[in-house]
């Protein structure tokens, strides 16, 4: 996976976390997937997965009892131009 955002504004896992969504837009993923991809720990992930899911910019769906995955927002305005951006970065 290439961190097209990182590289254009700097380090953040805030960022690898949205990269790794926008890379993936289809896939519905649990926390222990999105930090296994990102190579960072739940813990750190989950305050992330909870600013995104704030921000509109992914939305999460329950499975089972306890089990959360979560997908991009694509109804979201926000994330139409950070993927419209993510392709441009990509074509570069």
């Amino acid at each position: 996976m290439k961190d097209l955002l990182s590289e254009l504004l700097g380090p953040s896992i805030f960022l690898l976390v949205l990269d790794l969504f926008l890379e993936y837009p289809d896939q519905w993923m649990n926390l222990r997937e999105v930090a296994r991809r990102v190579g960072k720990n739940p813990g750190s992930i989950s305050r992330v997965v909870c600013v995104l899911l704030e921000r509109g910019l992914i939305t999460h769906c329950k499975v089972g009892k306890v089990s959360v995955v979560y997908q991009l927002n694509h109804n979201d305005e926000k994330v139409q131009a950070l993927r419209v951006l993510r392709e441009k970065l990509k074509k570069n």
